[in-house]
Protein backbone atom coordinates (compact mmCIF):
# COMPACT_ATOMS: atom_id res chain seq x y z
CA UNK A 1 0.00 0.00 0.00
CA UNK A 2 1.55 3.75 -1.16
CA UNK A 3 1.96 6.04 1.57
CA UNK A 4 1.13 8.70 -1.29
CA UNK A 5 -1.77 8.18 -2.68
CA UNK A 6 -4.93 8.94 -0.53
CA UNK A 7 -7.31 6.78 -2.47
CA UNK A 8 -6.86 3.08 -3.07
CA UNK A 9 -9.63 0.65 -5.16
CA UNK A 10 -9.91 -2.62 -5.65
CA UNK A 11 -12.68 -4.01 -8.50
CA UNK A 12 -13.63 -7.49 -8.67
CA UNK A 13 -15.39 -9.98 -10.64
CA UNK A 14 -18.07 -13.04 -9.98
CA UNK A 15 -19.64 -14.65 -12.14
CA UNK A 16 -21.04 -11.55 -14.35
CA UNK A 17 -21.08 -9.01 -11.51
CA UNK A 18 -18.55 -6.93 -10.42
CA UNK A 19 -17.80 -5.35 -6.75
CA UNK A 20 -16.16 -2.07 -6.12
CA UNK A 21 -14.22 -1.70 -3.07
CA UNK A 22 -12.33 1.69 -2.23
CA UNK A 23 -10.14 3.05 0.56
CA UNK A 24 -10.50 6.64 1.44
CA UNK A 25 -8.14 9.04 3.29
CA UNK A 26 -10.01 12.45 2.48
CA UNK A 27 -9.90 15.96 3.99
CA UNK A 28 -14.02 17.20 4.47
CA UNK A 29 -14.57 21.00 4.91
CA UNK A 30 -17.55 21.59 6.97
CA UNK A 31 -19.65 24.96 6.60
CA UNK A 32 -17.25 26.57 9.26
CA UNK A 33 -14.12 25.37 6.96
CA UNK A 34 -13.09 23.20 9.58
CA UNK A 35 -11.14 20.25 8.09
CA UNK A 36 -11.55 17.12 9.07
CA UNK A 37 -9.69 14.36 8.01
CA UNK A 38 -12.13 11.36 7.07
CA UNK A 39 -10.75 7.37 6.78
CA UNK A 40 -13.21 5.18 5.17
CA UNK A 41 -14.00 2.09 3.24
CA UNK A 42 -16.68 2.30 0.65
CA UNK A 43 -18.33 -0.74 -1.09
CA UNK A 44 -20.42 -1.07 -3.98
CA UNK A 45 -21.71 -4.68 -4.13
CA UNK A 46 -24.18 -5.10 -7.16
CA UNK A 47 -26.48 -7.34 -4.82
CA UNK A 48 -27.63 -4.67 -2.11
CA UNK A 49 -28.39 -1.79 -4.76
CA UNK A 50 -26.97 1.21 -2.66
CA UNK A 51 -22.86 1.86 -1.71
CA UNK A 52 -22.39 1.22 2.05
CA UNK A 53 -19.41 3.42 3.21
CA UNK A 54 -17.79 3.00 7.14
CA UNK A 55 -16.06 5.97 8.77
CA UNK A 56 -12.55 4.69 10.68
CA UNK A 57 -10.87 6.64 13.58
CA UNK A 58 -7.22 6.02 11.70
CA UNK A 59 -5.83 5.41 7.96
CA UNK A 60 -4.07 2.50 9.73
CA UNK A 61 -7.70 0.74 10.87
CA UNK A 62 -9.02 1.85 7.79
CA UNK A 63 -6.43 -0.29 5.77
CA UNK A 64 -6.74 -3.03 8.25
CA UNK A 65 -10.94 -3.45 7.28
CA UNK A 66 -9.98 -2.90 3.71
CA UNK A 67 -7.60 -5.71 3.47
CA UNK A 68 -9.48 -8.29 5.85
CA UNK A 69 -12.66 -7.01 2.89
CA UNK A 70 -10.29 -7.85 0.03
CA UNK A 71 -9.58 -11.23 1.69
CA UNK A 72 -13.04 -12.16 2.71
CA UNK A 73 -14.16 -11.50 -0.98
CA UNK A 74 -11.57 -13.76 -2.37
CA UNK A 75 -12.46 -16.50 0.18
CA UNK A 76 -15.76 -15.90 -0.96
CA UNK A 77 -15.10 -16.66 -5.12
CA UNK A 78 -14.64 -13.19 -6.26
CA UNK A 79 -11.37 -12.20 -8.45
CA UNK A 80 -9.56 -9.24 -8.37
CA UNK A 81 -9.49 -7.59 -11.79
CA UNK A 82 -7.60 -4.59 -10.82
CA UNK A 83 -6.39 -3.17 -7.32
CA UNK A 84 -4.41 0.28 -6.89
CA UNK A 85 -4.85 3.61 -7.64
CA UNK A 86 -7.77 5.14 -9.77
CA UNK A 87 -6.74 5.78 -13.28
CA UNK A 88 -7.52 8.76 -14.82
CA UNK A 89 -8.06 9.72 -18.24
Amino acid sequence: MSGQASTHLTIMTKNSMFSFLGLLDVKMIDTDDEVEPVNAVVKLDPREGQPIIKEYPSRNVAIQHYEEAITTSVSRGWQVVYRGVPLRG
